[in-house]
This record gives structure tokens, C-alpha cells and sequence, in this order.
């Protein structure tokens, strides 16, 4: 009985040592933004949100503001590759920029029209802890966002 008793209280000890998933993601997380700084073409809005430009627009284009709509085709990826959202197969998604996550928000406001980037969102930006069908908890998004327009 004392083994028992004794076992158990070892469990519950090292359980409490054990760190959690969250922490050891989070981890993860910034390791993985600050080895995406290694290629030079990254550019860094702040900690967390990072943006590659594939093709430029052109250069008197507008950038929209966040009570303005947008229409824009977005492929969406986890780190590993897998997809958990894409327009492109669809019609481009039109929508106010301020009902998209924080990172997109960040993101989108200093595209312009014609412009398609691959943003890289730290999930303090998406959809931290809660993630959503498809997109694991703490899970950094990247997408391929191509701005059509703005209205």
C-alpha cells in the first residue's frame, strides 16, 4: 500500500514538472520566425508577422484602410504544408478588412492593389489557443494573399 501510495505521489510531482504543450509551442513558434529572418527577402511587420513578396503590384496602387472591403484570393497553410483553407479554386473572398484576423489586418494595410505576398502570422495574431477546425491550437498560419481590389 505505501508503494502504491508513494508511486502515485511521484506521478502527481513529475506531472507538475512536465511542461505543457502550449509552452513548449510557443517555443517552437519563435524559433521558427526567427529562422524564417534568415532569407533576406522576408521583411518583418513586428515579432510574429513576417511577409515574403511574390509579386509586386503596381507601385501607385491603394492600400486599404479597415473599414474598407476588400477582395482578395487567400491559400492558406500550417507549417507543415497543409492546406486548412483556399479561394483559389473559388471565387476571391470580398470582405471588410477589419473582420479579418489581426495578422491579415496588419498585413493587407500595406499591400496594394496588384500586390501577392506570403504572410507568415504568429497565432497571438489568428486564433491563439482556440484554433478551428482544420487549424491546431497555437498554430502559426501562412498565407498567399493576392489583393484584387478595394472599395
Amino acid at each position: 500500500m505505501n508503494k502504491i501510495f508513494l508511486a502515485s505521489c511521484v506521478l502527481l510531482i513529475l506531472s507538475g514538472c512536465v511542461q505543457d504543450g502550449p509552452n513548449i509551442k510557443q517555443i517552437e513558434n519563435l524559433q521558427f520566425f526567427i529562422d524564417n529572418q534568415v532569407d533576406s527577402r522576408v521583411i518583418e511587420i513586428e515579432p510574429g508577422l513576417q511577409y515574403l513578396v511574390l509579386k509586386e503590384g503596381s507601385t501607385d496602387g491603394i492600400s486599404p484602410n479597415l473599414d474598407e472591403v476588400i477582395s482578395a484570393h487567400f491559400h492558406g497553410t500550417l507549417t507543415n504544408g497543409e492546406v486548412f483553407w483556399s479561394s483559389l479554386d473559388s471565387d476571391p473572398l470580398t470582405i471588410e478588412l477589419s473582420k479579418l484576423i489581426v495578422g491579415c489586418q496588419k498585413v493587407i494595410s500595406k499591400m496594394k492593389v496588384g500586390d501577392k505576398w506570403r504572410a507568415f502570422i504568429d497565432p497571438t495574431m489568428a486564433y491563439g489557443e482556440e484554433g478551428r477546425p482544420g487549424i491546431p491550437s497555437n498554430s502559426i498560419l501562412i498565407f498567399d494573399i493576392e489583393l484584387i481590389s478595394v472599395s
